[in-house]
Parts: structure tokens; sequence; C-alpha cells
């Protein structure tokens, strides 16, 4: 099995627990936009569910909030990430909630299917989409939903836009891609969908804005991370735009916004 799927690595940040710091606070900020999310796309109590690429579980747990009496399995290729979702379960999340590890270009039969799969911010990290969603449909009961969510950088705006943005931008996208990446998923999942055989695809962009997160949240989540994926550059150049970006923190009209990209698809119901 390959040790990654493409352009994320957990293990190899230069700041591995700033990196889990940034997952866990990801997660946490969107919390109710994210139960909406899941409700709208059709999550229902008593489905069997599986989160994919579940990280430290914090989705998982908020899933396993929503639909108590669920069975919800947190699937992730990183043991160390998988570790700290396990430590984090408390005795009654321990009844429906566990984690797995597992490939999403060679997913076990033996997890059986599932009726929701939830796959939040993978696919601009995988080289081969269309193979994770084939995996990925052969484990959906008939009539099972897919919801993927995913970025589309052309989508990322921040203003008064500091000078060096765009090509920091840019280079992170560029970055990414050599890794196997792609920041502009978010516009072709509904065709990877229709083209993998998905029924009833739709494609919807959901707005979060700093006003709702906190400028200084709102660029941790989209913008500082990217360092990460510019072992191509100069890091002290990538650092001295990373400051310079991070001056709109402390600019009370600065304003940013991101769009996230929705795509859901159903298998096909048996005759």
């Amino acid at each position: 099995m390959k040790q990654h799927a493409g352009s994320y690595d957990f293990g190899t940040f230069s700041q591995n627990e700033a990196e889990l710091d940034r997952l866990t606070r990801q997660a946490e900020l969107a919390r109710d936009i994210e139960r909406q999310i899941l409700k709208q796309a059709g999550l229902r109590n008593g489905m069997r569910v599986l989160d994919l690429a579940c990280g430290p579980g914090i989705i998982s747990r908020i899933v396993a909030d929503l639909v108590p009496d669920s069975e919800v399995v947190g699937l992730d290729l990183s043991e160390a990430l998988l570790e700290t979702a396990r430590q984090s379960l408390s005795p009654q999340e321990q009844a429906h909630l566990q984690f797995v590890q597992g490939n999403v270009y060679d997913l076990d039969s033996a997890l059986g299917s599932f009726d929701f799969i939830y796959a939040r911010f993978l696919f601009q990290h995988l080289e081969q989409p269309l193979l994770a969603l084939r995996e990925i449909k052969q484990l959906l009961a008939p009539g099972g939903i897919l919801l993927v969510a995913d970025v589309d950088d052309q989508w990322l705006t921040l203003h008064p836009e500091p000078f060096c943005f765009k090509r920091f931008t840019e280079e992170a996208a560029r970055g990414q891609s050599l890794n196997g990446g792609d920041r502009r998923v978010g516009r072709k999942l509904f065709s990877f969908m229709r083209e993998v055989g998905y029924h009833h695809v739709d494609l919807h962009v959901r707005t979060i804005t700093s006003e709702m997160v906190g400028m200084k949240n709102f660029l941790d989540v989209t913008t500082g991370f990217k360092k990460e994926q510019m072992q191509h550059r100069d890091r002290d150049q990538v650092d001295k735009e990373l400051r310079e970006i991070y001056q709109l923190v402390d600019q009370p009209n600065a304003y940013g916004a991101v769009g996230v990209f929705l795509a859901r698809g159903l298998a096909v119901k048996s005759l």
C-alpha cells in the first residue's frame, strides 16, 4: 500500500503539532455550518456512515453526534492521526464510532457498505481522483450518498489584497501539483462523479468568510499552511510573504472569503 495518496502526508510537516492544531481548528470553526451541510446532503439518523480522510476525528465526532443511532467509521491513512482520534473518544462515542486505517485507492470490502460517505478536503490531494471515486462507489449501499467537499483557489479572495498574495497562492498550487494535488479540484467534481457513474449529481458552493471565523483563523485555515507545499521555493521568501499577508489581521476593515465546493452523488438503486 502506498504510504501517501498524493500531496498530503502528515508527519512530514516542518511543524506537525501546528498542523494538527490547524486540522482541529478547521473542523471546530465551522461546526454549525458543517452540521447544516451534512443534513442538507441527506445525512439521517440510522444510516451507516464513513468519514474518509478523517484526520484527528473531529468531523467524525460531529457526524456521530448528529446521528446517535448510527454506526460511524472514520478512515485515514495516517496511524498517528488515527491514534489522536481514538484517544479523544468518550465511552459513549466508542459504542458507535470507530477509527480504522485505510487507503482511498484500495478500500477494504470488509468494511461493508455505507449509506452515507463523506470526503472532506481529500480530493485536492489526490493524484487519481477517478480511481478514488470508483473505490468509494464500491462501498456505497444502493441509493447511498457520497458528499465531497473541496476547494478551488480561484474562489479565495482577500481585500485589500496584499501585493504578494497572487504569487503566493499560485506557487502553492504549483507545489501541490508537483506532489500530485490539485488546488482547483472543486470545479471538476461534478464531471468526475458523472464520469464514474454516480447518479443525480449536483454541485454548489458554500461561502465561508473572515467575518464568520475571524481573519486570523481564516488565514490559518486557507493560506498559512500552504507554505508546506512550497519546498521548491526559498523558505525565507515564503515566510516574508506570509508575514505580509498576515498584516490583514491588524486591519479591522479587511475581508476574506473562500468557496467550498460541495458535490453530491448517489449510487444506483437496486431494481
